[in-house]
C-alpha cells in the first residue's frame, strides 16, 4: 500500500479535470462503474443533501488513466 496522500476533489473540479459534465460522474456511479465510500465520500455524512469529495487517484484507476 502507497503512503502518498489521496487527492480529494469536490464534484465540479473532479469533472473539469476529466474533461465530463458533472452529471457523467452521478451516471457511472448509478451505472455501478464508481462506487461511494471507494470513489467518493459526503463532505457532511449528516446532510440529507451534500456535496461530495472524489478519490481522484480511486477514479482515474477505475477508468485507466493512471
Amino acid at each position: 500500500m502507497s503512503n502518498a496522500p489521496i487527492t480529494w476533489m469536490r464534484t465540479r473540479e473532479l469533472a473539469s479535470y476529466l474533461g465530463v459534465h458533472r452529471n457523467t460522474l452521478g451516471n457511472m456511479l448509478r451505472q455501478g462503474l464508481l462506487r461511494d465510500g471507494i470513489h467518493r465520500r459526503k463532505i457532511n455524512p449528516l446532510a440529507p443533501r451534500g456535496e461530495f469529495l472524489w478519490n481522484q487517484e480511486a477514479v482515474l484507476m477505475t477508468l485507466g488513466r493512471l
